[in-house]
């Protein structure tokens, strides 16, 4: 499956290249790349058996977080962006069959709309997004779940005009998210730059209690600390994130691909 084989196949060139990420090695990718390939395969076999139940919701959405997985793994080693892009429409497609408005995760579903907006997937997957995020809020049951500015500041940003969503009023995490919408108000270049450069320094810390922090700490866990959500405002402002290249947490590459490897088709 090229999927599954397209890191492995790269040329010894394309290998010897440096990683993207600064904190682990090019071993430590590898093995969890093995480890997470094994999981998706015995995932996708639960599925392939056909027995139709309550948890196949769940079962759709442990793929497509796997994949996800790959997808954090494999742009930490250095792989190709446009080869992401195929490992990103695998995921999206379980992540739409595993619908689940009972337990919504918000972190996720931001990440895949942050991501989505910079692998610049087509224009039918990416209102796939805005529909799912628009069933979330109109059917989701935890009381903390409400119509998110963050989010549909980036759906919006993709969508034509009689599309956009202008309802969300208010941030579902602002301490966290606060600086990053600030933001996307901001007109002057250079304060935008300024901004910009604030909140990365600040983003990590801001995760403390995210689940993925210090994993660099804990064994076979690390994929890499990478700020996708920062990355779509940087682009869809157009904000100069030059100084921001070498930064341990803004994937910079993800921002500036296009042009440099392929042209999108719809």
């Amino acid at each position: 499956m090229r999927l599954f084989n397209f890191f492995f196949n790269r040329s010894k060139q394309e290998q010897d290249k440096p990683i993207r990420d600064k904190i682990k090695n090019k071993n430590h990718f590898e093995k969890l790349l093995s480890e997470e390939k094994e999981v998706i395969k015995q995932r996708n076999e639960i599925i392939s058996k056909g027995n139709q139940n309550d948890s196949n919701s769940y079962i759709y959405y442990a793929i497509a977080d796997s994949y996800m997985n790959l997808l954090k793994i494999t742009y930490s080693l250095g792989v190709k962006i446009k080869d992401l892009r195929e490992t990103y429409i695998v995921s999206l497609q379980s992540f739409l069959l595993g619908f689940e408005s009972n337990e919504p995760m918000y972190f996720d579903i931001l990440n895949r709309v942050a991501l989505g907006f910079l692998l610049n997937i087509s224009n039918e997957n990416f209102k796939q997004l805005a529909d799912y995020v628009q069933r979330m809020d109109e059917q989701a049951k935890p009381a903390d779940w409400t119509p998110d500015q963050l989010l549909w500041f980036i759906l919006n940003s993709r969508l034509k005009e009689d599309e956009k969503q202008a309802y969300a009023d208010k941030l579902t995490f602002p301490k966290l998210y606060k600086g990053l919408f600030k933001l996307t108000q901001i007109s002057d270049a250079q304060e935008a730059k300024k901004v910009l450069e604030d909140y990365i320094g600040k983003w990590y810390n801001l995760n403390k209690n995210a689940p993925w922090y210090n994993s660099h700490l804990k064994k076979n866990c690390y994929r890499g600390y990478w700020a996708w959500e920062v990355a779509a405002v940087a682009k869809i402002m157009n904000i100069d994130d030059s100084d921001l290249k070498d930064n341990p947490y803004y994937p910079y590459d993800m921002v500036h691909w296009e042009g440099n490897e392929i042209t999108i088709e719809e």
